[in-house]
């Protein structure tokens, strides 16, 4: 920064204090990478929902609305009309903002749809503070922020908040949640027009930038920024020719495609495990006897199952932002199958693993191919981003010292 020896101010804005998805952990470590690396740095943590099991760093300043997700609200009219424009977030993130200078201060927002609302873009625009959002999803263009029709369960290709849009029954529940959030993303593009506003964003991903670029004003800024991965730097010697299961690692629904997974292992009489849970699991459970489903597990198991894999495959439907999962087995040396619509398909590179077509529902293919050809995978490397923190740190500087 201008002045090394003065501390300055990050506000870090999130949804959750915990880890709720892959937003709410890159916000968190964050939050802890940057008080851990740099002793001229305050760092604030503003969020709208609290849970015992937040992690945060004790240096963080937390501050918390103490408030219901939106759209599990137990009142549904409040519900309602926090995720549209949440006045108690405004209200508190007001209070704060005033006691921190503009000219010291960087707010960098990861997540706000769920609970905060567009309400505090409204207040940081009105007070003048220098910003970044990192895109974790599409939620600054597309209502249900995916690109995605959960109902026909495949890709959308109609322009976010056209009437083909407005009128089209995309959500996974129902159309009135789809009404509720076509008029969420109206209070964001018209009344806050986040999109002129942000002149800074983080994209997580080729695949993700790409997308959303069109989307933005031609004057932002967009920064790429890998999200950090929290793996042991340790050089594992896996040798998967001698391990005998493929892997799916998360979410059990619809669009994860963990339904190609299961039938393309059953059709080629392959051992299978699949860890996570979903809507979709008691019915894939029964459906495929052959698969062996074992429910979430902590961070530790989930590396020994990736360990012991022959390969992980990630069958998603989605665009996606920029999987962690891929990054995470191919770190430890297990090869990847991915689909190749989605943006885990940019960590495929040389002979880490395979794409395989979701249209043409190409993926048994492709494991045959992976089988025949497996001593070819054996001796894989991998990238790992060690530099976010050092990153994001270079990003704040640029901006705050931006004139």
């Amino acid at each position: 920064m201008k002045n090394k020896d003065n501390k300055f101010n990050v506000l870090i804005i999130n949804d959750y204090d915990y880890v709720q998805g892959g937003a709410s952990k890159v916000a968190i470590d964050t939050a802890n990478l940057l008080v851990e690396n740099y002793s001229n740095v305050n760092v604030y943590f503003f969020s709208g929902c609290h849970n015992e099991s937040c992690n945060l760093d004790n240096k963080v300043i937390k501050i918390c609305t103490n408030q219901q997700e939106a759209i599990k609200d137990n009142n549904k009219i409040r519900g309602i009309i926090n995720g549209i424009y949440n006045f108690k977030a405004k209200k508190e993130l007001n209070m704060l903002l005033k006691e921190l200078p503009k000219s010291n201060t960087i707010i960098h927002i990861h997540g706000w749809t769920k609970c905060l609302s567009t309400s505090i873009f409204h207040i940081i625009f009105k007070m003048r503070y220098k910003v970044v959002l990192t895109m974790h999803d599409y939620f600054t263009a597309c209502p249900n922020g995916g690109y995605y029709n959960y109902k026909k369960d495949k890709i959308c290709i109609y322009k976010p908040m056209s009437l083909k849009c407005i009128f089209c029954n995309c959500d996974s529940r129902n159309y009135i949640i789809k009404i509720y959030r076509i008029l969420r993303q109206f209070v964001q593009n018209k009344i806050v027009k986040l999109n002129d506003n942000i002149e800074n964003v983080i994209a997580i991903s080729d695949f993700s930038k790409q997308i959303l670029k069109k989307t933005l004003n031609k004057k932002t800024k967009i920064y790429q920024i890998n999200n950090p991965i929290d793996i042991s730097k340790d050089n594992f010697k896996v040798d998967i020719t001698k391990n005998k299961y493929f892997l799916y690692v998360g979410r059990i629904s619809k669009e994860k495609g963990v339904d190609i997974f299961c039938d393309s292992i059953t059709e080629l009489n392959l051992d299978g495990i699949v860890v996570g849970d979903g809507e979709e699991r008691d019915k894939l459970e029964k459906q495929y006897p052959e698969i062996k489903f074992v429910g979430w597990k902590s961070n530790n198991e989930v590396k020994e199952y990736m360990k012991n894999a022959k390969a992980l495959i990630f069958p998603s439907k989605l665009y996606e932002g920029a999987p962690l999962t891929t990054k995470e087995a191919l770190s430890l040396g297990i090869p990847c199958i991915v689909s190749d619509n989605c943006a885990a398909k940019d960590d495929i590179l040389n002979n880490n693993g395979l794409l395989f077509n979701i249209e043409k529902k190409d993926l048994s293919k492709k494991i045959f191919e992976f089988i025949k050809n497996e001593i070819k995978y054996t001796k894989i490397k991998f990238d790992i981003n060690d530099n976010y923190v050092n990153d994001i740190y270079k990003c704040y500087d640029e901006i705050i010292n931006k004139k």
